[in-house]
């Protein structure tokens, strides 16, 4: 080191020695500096940041598919003091769906939120759009979209078809209706008219399901010819579907004389049934109630049905006995007009036949099968010829009757004697179970059966008359009502 003495010479006296005027200077501006520090209280702020966010509206929404949600996905921006910040820049991307943002950023209020102008994609589905600040973790927006109001109507199926004048077209008419992105739309509500033809539909409106269709059953008029049905629904163009009705085979019928014999043919032509069997129609005039027989008779496998002039069923038979493809049907009936189906058992059939008529007798015996309507009496008797009830040695014996029932209809069977102590018994065809029985109607002493029966399905019933005490015989009257 330098020592004082090393100094070069100061033209002045070493005890008046001075900084120079520059250090002086440096010197009064620091404790200036200073001065201003130790008397103030304030420090510098700092810059406001964004240091959190938090949703500020549900982060699983709903819309309808290519429409701004309203409303919309926001987030809440706060700076490092928990206070919300304004003007905060927060980033939008939409991540699936296919919707848009009106802007990549949107800036915050002055209460710190911002919210994002949000398009949904064209497709009904789920969209998934992020938005965040700065460094700060996204924050995750659901929306499933939903059909938009419904914009189109179209035909499905069932247009420019033909069938049977007075029967169901065999398909469907069937609509479906979108929105105008092309998705489909449930839950609207389409009304089918019929507007040429005086056919008829079932449902007359019907709400389309989840996949946007809407179906109903359009029965054709009775007269042939063109038939036109309309499909509305609010808001959309109507559609028009167009069927031809052909001339209804089956419900044409020649006349058949009692005691005369028709002849016939099966032909491809012929009103063909839904099992494929051909079959003709031909309606008959009872005069009296009693006991009638009608056969059918052909070279083929035939099968007779016998029916109530509304269509019900009565009786049907395949073979007359199990020597013969003839067919046989004995009714006790009322007085009345009356329909005979000629068919085949077998499918495609077609050929001559024959049916003929005539009354027989009442007396029901030998087991052998009879049916019946309701509003029929008859005088019957239970003998030793009949069925057997029960077997040897407490033998009883008895009739049988056969009734078709449909499903919630009620019918009463009486049976009344002197001589017999009555019992009856009603048992289903399908299954064979027991479905109805009495031995005394009621407590006042009286030996004679009644039951009311309310059918639970479409079927043959067999009613039984016989006697509750094994081995009488006798005569008895049977009622049914």
């Amino acid at each position: 080191m330098r020592l004082m003495m090393d100094l070069p010479p100061y033209p002045y006296p070493r005890d008046a020695v001075t900084r120079p005027a520059f250090n002086k200077f440096r010197i009064t501006a620091t404790l200036g500096l200073l001065a201003y520090i130790a008397c103030s209280s304030e420090k510098p702020a700092d810059p406001l940041v964004a240091t959190t966010i938090a949703a500020n509206s549900s982060t699983t929404l709903t819309g309808a598919a290519g429409t701004v949600l309203s409303p919309g996905p926001s987030i809440l921006v706060k700076d490092q003091n928990g206070a919300p910040l304004a003007g905060a820049t927060v980033n939008l991307l939409v991540l699936s769906g296919g919707g848009t943002v009106s802007s990549s950023t949107v800036t915050t209020n002055a209460s710190g939120i911002a919210t994002a102008a949000w398009t949904l994609g064209n497709t009904v589905g789920q969209n998934v759009l992020n938005m965040w600040a700065g460094t700060l973790t996204a924050i995750s927006f659901t929306a499933t979209s939903t059909a938009g109001v419904a914009a189109s109507l179209t035909k499905s199926a069932g247009d420019n078809q033909s069938g049977t004048a007075g029967r169901a077209v065999p398909v469907a008419p069937t609509v479906i209706v979108k929105d105008a992105n092309g998705n489909v739309k449930p839950d609207v509500v389409v009304t089918f008219t019929v507007t040429a033809g005086g056919g008829s539909v079932n449902p007359a409106t019907a709400t389309t399901n989840a996949l946007g269709i809407a179906v109903t059953s359009w029965t054709l008029g009775a007269a042939a010819g063109i038939n036109t049905l309309t499909a509305s629904a609010p808001g959309v163009p109507t559609v028009t579907f167009t069927a031809t009705a052909n001339p209804n085979l089956c419900s044409t019928a020649s006349e058949h004389a009692l005691g005369g014999t028709s002849n016939g043919s099966l032909a491809t032509t012929d009103c063909q049934l839904s099992d494929g069997t051909y079959v003709d129609f031909f309606t008959t005039t009872l005069a009296e109630a009693s006991a009638y027989l009608f056969r059918q008779s052909a070279t083929f496998d035939t099968y007779m049905y016998l029916g109530a002039l509304d269509g019900s069923t009565i009786a049907e038979s395949d073979d007359e006995s199990n020597s013969s493809t003839n067919s046989a049907i004995k009714a006790l009936l009322p007085p009345g007009t009356y329909v005979l189906g000629a068919s085949s058992f077998d499918p495609g059939v077609t050929g001559t036949y024959s049916i003929t008529s005539a009354t027989t007798s009442t007396d029901v015996a030998g087991c052998e099968l009879v049916f019946v309507v309701k509003n029929v009496s008859t005088s019957q008797s239970v003998d030793a010829t009949d069925c057997q009830w029960t077997p040897a040695p407490n033998l009883s014996y008895a009739d049988g009757y056969y009734i078709f029932l449909k499903a919630g209809q009620t019918v009463t069977v009486s049976m009344s004697s002197t001589a017999l102590d009555s019992f009856l018994t009603l048992i289903r065809y399908t299954g064979g179970a027991t479905v109805a029985s009495n031995d005394n109607k009621d407590t006042s002493g009286t030996k004679d059966a009644q039951f009311v029966f309310t059918a639970t399905a479409d079927d043959y019933y067999a009613i039984f008359a016989r006697t509750a005490v094994a081995g009488q015989t006798g005569a008895y009257t049977l009622q049914i009502q």
